[in-house]
């Protein structure tokens, strides 16, 4: 397991749909959102933003940006889900998602989440609610703490609204970057049916939706079900040649390829570079390959029977347990919920409501991991042992084998969360108070090899390096002998059943995380100025959050071989706050002043943890005249630890030298004889007075995880400056909006790569990340240091463009919407005086996205094309990258280490009849794939999907052409 490239900002270096536009242009406040989508006329209403303020009754123009995503407008875009809704939209597209494409990787809340990352800022700095009321953390392991998107009810979702700015004063902690809302469907009526798939012409990650809706008005109220159920089967890298073979894709200065070309038998082609089958590694220094013919030496020493060297071009690189590995994971959910309310005659005009939900996820990863046990020259079952004609020669061998065997985890969800409030008037004001309780119960597996049964099966305990014996005398009952040195192993990863048994096992964890709100606010009038009245909303909030979490029992008693150990995390923590919002008109009616509203919110937050803090925002709205509107806000924000950033019980897991260090063989040099590191590495490791040939052998290295209660909150600013163009009669509009958030003591993890950062930088020895490991007196890397830590800062600003054209003509109606993004600057600066890492337009961070729609509405049928854009990306100057290949290759030989624009093309065709309608179309019409990167060879290099770019942005680049077909019947 390791963490995820695409996730550099949070875990520092370790190892679309178009929205249906409000865009912050003129958005009125109402309290009834439009019914049922697909039963909605052509032609819609203006669309109604009530997110970033609390204050009601108000009819105004947001000063803050605001995105609008109806349900109707991404079925014509033909997406299914909140996270394919969401994680396309260009306020997030410009950043790397958690989706499900991440296989094997750690993530905070476990495999299968699927989280937002407004503005690349993390999931747990954007705020989602659901109908204005904060959702609670899902998932397993201990480090719940972001929104699961796969919670959200995606049947009964009438559009989401996204607020593109810092709303701490407004909405509480998390509310950094901005805020979603999800809005649910109202008065609805009747009984609704709804199927959904969309399937791959090449197969694999085909999705399917099925839902049903019923509505009833009541004499005193209205109640609202409903149940989905949503699948989405894997796409395994077996489903797609480029997938499955990565090859290097390296160039000759002349343009031509330099790949090796296989010489395997029953191969052909460039050479695929998957895992390695069958290798082993003598003394931590001389790679060789079984082979059925024994050589006669080995470097001049006799073979010692049936081990020779074979060429790259000649390995067994293409292993075909690798076609079972999930690009995309399947998941299964099934999601109920409940909304009603009720006015009884005994509340006096007052009306109860409720919100009940329970979301049941199933997802599983699908992987293979090596198994490399070491073997002591002691060892009868090492062919290179002291005993063997080798070892008579050389005194024997260190020998590990490269075992390969599948690795698979899954996770079983449920989240229960009941809402049980009041709202009414009290004379002139409105109050609404309500109390929410959601329960996360969450297991999660994953296949474990227990340690103490393969060092006795091995002979080695490898935790003290001392050699032990096979089955000695104490062993537990039933001890095994493990050799993984033979043909059958090596080569066809064969074992006997009751191997399989004894050595690999599954462990099961169980994570319990619960949340309680209660809140309650008074909006209404306060006085009336000229311009008109002012209003006002007052409010209160308690929120208390617990977390337990029981890693399984391999885990728990650091007997898991490879893996991490981990304690028991349990923590909790409660939230008293106090907040108001003041909205002032101005002027209104004067030339050049059509309208000026000022606006003014803080919020008073005081948690056992972190003591106390205030926010404050304030926002300035500006009318010229009916065609230009100027705005802005400024504000702060701030969030305070996630309970796993806090109680996160000591995490250990031992990583080989090689995986960790950098200056190993830092003075090598490849097949064409040119330096196998960068001239940073090797200068800064001869600094350090490592040896230009050492070898790295030696025990693992200790990565040690864990919370911290000396952590502060972090704190940010915002700031939003906009120009809305809306000329009237034209049906045209057009918001550009700058943006820009500061976070600072921003808290993070690090991670094993600390070790590469702090020899690839010019800084050295002087940079932060060299003091977060030791050496030992041999040099071996001894402990790394990952805890969570207050970083100085992260900045990230740019622009926001969004526009709209409706036109009536005689045959029909066309719509054009366009939003798009272009970030400026991303930057971190990971310790004080260090010089600021810049992620901007690196892959899976690229400058610019958008996204534009084009609809036709012709009596019943509604025709629309999506056009998805992914601007270009390098990563060249990352981290030392300089694209120049390093390893194996001629010294001219260079790499592709940038992608180019990308764009997809989607199209659709909807029929409306009375009571049903039907959408079909084509996603990704032209079988656009996913860029082509070179692999990398210093930690610049992008990551990538097989030969693929690898990120959120391209996961349809994975799937190719896709169908789409959506029916929906009304009772």
């Amino acid at each position: 397991m390791f963490k995820s490239p695409l996730l550099k900002r949070r875990w520092l270096l370790a190892g679309t749909v178009l929205t249906s536009l409000t865009f912050g242009l003129p958005a009125l406040a109402q309290d009834t959102p439009p019914a049922d989508p697909a039963a909605a006329p052509a032609e819609e209403s203006t669309e109604v933003v009530i997110t970033g303020s609390r204050i009601k009754g108000k009819e105004y123009t947001s000063a803050s940006p605001v995105t609008v995503v109806t349900a109707e407008k991404s079925s014509a875009a033909g997406l299914i889900s909140a996270t394919e809704i969401l994680q396309t939209t260009s306020v997030a597209n410009g950043s790397g998602q958690v989706n499900s494409t991440f296989t094997g990787y750690v993530l905070d809340g476990g495999g299968g989440i699927n989280t937002l990352s407004l503005r690349g800022l993390g999931a747990q700095r954007t705020l989602v609610l659901l109908n204005g009321r904060r959702m609670p953390p899902a998932g397993v392991s201990g480090t719940v703490a972001a929104v699961d998107l796969n919670t959200i009810p995606d049947a009964l979702v009438n559009r989401y609204e996204i607020l593109k700015d810092g709303a701490s004063s407004i909405y509480g902690s998390d509310a950094v970057a901005g805020v979603v809302n999800v809005i649910t469907r109202k008065n609805f009526e009747g009984l609704e049916l709804q199927g959904t798939t969309r399937f791959s012409e090449a197969g694999g990650g085909e999705s399917y939706n099925a839902s049903a809706i019923w509505g009833k008005s009541l004499d005193k109220g209205h109640i609202l079900v409903s149940g989905s159920y949503y699948e989405r089967k894997a796409l395994l890298q077996g489903d797609r040649p480029g997938l499955d073979c990565p090859e290097d894709y390296i160039f000759n200065a002349d343009g031509s390829r330099a790949d090796l070309v296989t010489t395997r038998p029953g191969e052909s082609g460039y050479k695929c570079w998957g895992s390695t089958v069958g290798g082993i590694i003598i003394d931590d220094t001389y790679f060789r390959r079984p082979q059925a013919g024994a050589s006669t030496t080995i470097y001049g020493v006799p073979n010692p029977g049936w081990f020779g060297p074979v060429p790259f071009a000649a390995r067994d690189m293409d292993p075909a347990i690798e076609d079972r590995v999930s690009v995309i994971s399947p998941v299964k959910r099934v999601t109920l919920f409940a909304q009603g309310e009720y006015r009884p005659d005994w509340a006096n005009g007052a009306e109860l409501y409720t919100e009940l939900m329970y979301n049941r996820r199933e997802s599983e990863q699908y992987g293979v991991r090596y198994i490399f046990p070491y073997y002591d020259p002691q060892s009868p079952q090492n062919p290179f042992g002291a005993e063997t004609p080798w070892g008579q020669l050389t005194g024997g061998s260190y020998v590990y084998p490269y075992f390969l065997t599948k690795s698979d985890d899954a996770q079983d969800i449920s989240v229960f969360r009941g809402v049980f409030g009041a709202r009414g008037e009290w004379g002139k004001w409105a109050w609404d108070a309500y109390i929410s309780h959601a329960v996360n119960d969450g297991k999660y597996t994953g296949d474990v090899v227990p340690k103490d049964t393969l060092f006795y099966g091995t002979g080695l305990n490898e935790d003290t390096f001392e050699f032990i014996g096979v089955c000695p005398p104490g062993a537990p009952a039933g001890c095994l002998p493990l050799n993984l040195l033979t043909p059958a192993a090596l080569n066809n990863g064969e074992l006997t059943q009751p191997e399989w048994d004894y050595f690999f096992k599954t462990e099961t964890g169980q994570t319990d995380y619960t949340q309680t709100i209660a809140e309650a606010t008074l909006t209404g009038d306060l006085f009336n100025l000229p311009a008109g009245p002012v209003g006002a909303a007052f409010g209160v909030s308690f929120r208390r959050d617990e977390i337990k979490d029981v890693p399984g029992e391999y885990s728990r008693a650091a007997n898991a071989w490879g893996s991490a150990s981990a304690g028991i995390t349990e923590g909790q923590d409660t939230l008293s706050e106090a907040f108001f919002e003041l909205d002032a008109p101005l002027i209104e009616g004067k030339p050049f002043f059509e309208d000026l509203e000022l606006n003014v919110s803080g919020r008073f937050s005081n948690y056992d943890s972190v003591g106390s803090a205030a926010t404050y925002k304030v926002g300035l709205n500006w009318a010229i005249n009916n065609t230009f509107r100027l705005r802005g806000t400024h504000g702060t924000s701030f969030r305070a630890p996630a309970l796993y950033e806090m109680f996160l019980n000591e995490q250990t897991a031992f990583l080989g030298q090689r995986s960790v260090d950098p200056c190993i063989n830092w003075g090598g040099t490849g097949e064409g004889g040119q330096p196998v590191k960068s001239q940073t590495i090797r200068d800064n490791c001869a600094a350090d007075g490592i040896p230009g040939d050492y070898a790295g052998a030696g025990s693992s290295a200790l990565i040690v995880y864990s919370g911290s209660q000396d952590l502060d909150p972090e704190e940010s600013e915002a700031t939003t400056f906009g120009l809305a163009f809306t000329p009237p009669n034209t049906g045209f509009k057009l918001a550009i909006d700058y943006w820009r958030i500061k976070v600072e003591n921003q808290i993070l993890s690090t991670g094993p790569g600390v070790v590469g950062a702090c020899y690839g930088q010019e800084t050295f020895p002087n940079n932060g990340f060299c003091d977060l490991f030791e050496r030992d007196a041999t040099h071996s890397i001894r402990v790394v240091d990952a805890s969570y830590r207050n970083i100085p800062s992260e900045l990230t600003s740019g622009v926001d463009f969004t526009a709209s054209y409706e036109k009536e003509f005689n045959l029909g109606k066309l719509s054009i919407d366009l939003d798009a993004s272009f970030t400026d600057q991303s930057t971190t600066q990971l310790f004080p005086g260090d010089v600021e890492i810049d992620y901007n337009g690196t892959v899976a961070d690229p400058q610019w996205v958008g996204d534009i729609q084009s609809r036709f509405d012709y009596k019943d049928w509604t025709f629309a094309y999506t056009l998805n854009f992914v601007g270009e990306s390098s990563n060249q100057g990352y981290r030392d990258e300089d694209g120049v290949v390093a390893f194996s290759y001629a010294p001219t030989a260079y790499n592709i280490n940038y992608t180019k624009d990308w764009t997809t093309h989607d199209l659709t065709v909807r029929y409306r009849a009375k009571d049903w309608t039907v959408t079909g179309g084509v996603i990704n019409l032209f079988d656009e794939y996913a860029p082509i990167l070179s692999v990398g060879d210093n930690a610049g290099s992008p990551g990538r999907q097989g030969i693929y770019a690898w990120g959120s942005q391209y996961t349809q680049g994975y799937l190719g052409r896709e169908f789409y077909l959506h029916v929906s019947k009304t009772f």
